[in-house]
């Protein structure tokens, strides 16, 4: 008897087109698109320079993080605990940390600013449904 894997439904930030993969799964390629699509949460530690950073998990920014990127896009949400610099879209929550330092715009459902954070500039909007894929999280 073959034992299933438990799925869940992404979407692929190239083509927007949703499809289910292993829950267990890190990468995949897109059956719409054949582009690579990031499945798992980006955890940053240290210094990250990038012009894209994208996944359809969540994007973790450490204490001792830092991110600079043109755009960040993240479906399950962003945790902002170091410093982020970039444009932001969201399928997910956005929290910025007490020692989090932001820079940037954000478009995301809901967005958390402990206190103590530095928001430096940017413009914040928080839609209905980010990406289309606000029911995706009830899948994950």
């Amino acid at each position: 008897m073959a034992r299933q894997t438990a799925q869940k439904t992404v979407q692929c930030y190239h083509c927007r087109q949703r499809f289910n993969v292993s829950s267990r799964a890190m990468s995949t390629s897109c059956p719409h698109c054949h582009k690579p699509v990031i499945v798992q949460d980006v955890i940053v530690k240290g210094l990250k320079t990038t012009q894209k950073l994208q996944t359809c998990g969540r994007v973790i920014i450490k204490s001792r993080g830092r991110v600079m990127a043109g755009k960040i896009e993240a479906h399950g949400g962003i945790e902002v605990l170091g410093a982020l610099s970039g444009n932001v879209v969201s399928g997910g929550p956005v929290v910025i940390g007490p020692k989090g330092r932001w820079k940037g715009d954000c478009r995301a459902p809901t967005l958390e600013v402990k206190l103590g954070a530095r928001i430096e500039s940017g413009f914040f909007e928080i839609p209905t449904d980010c990406l289309g894929v606000g029911d995706l999280n009830d899948n994950g």
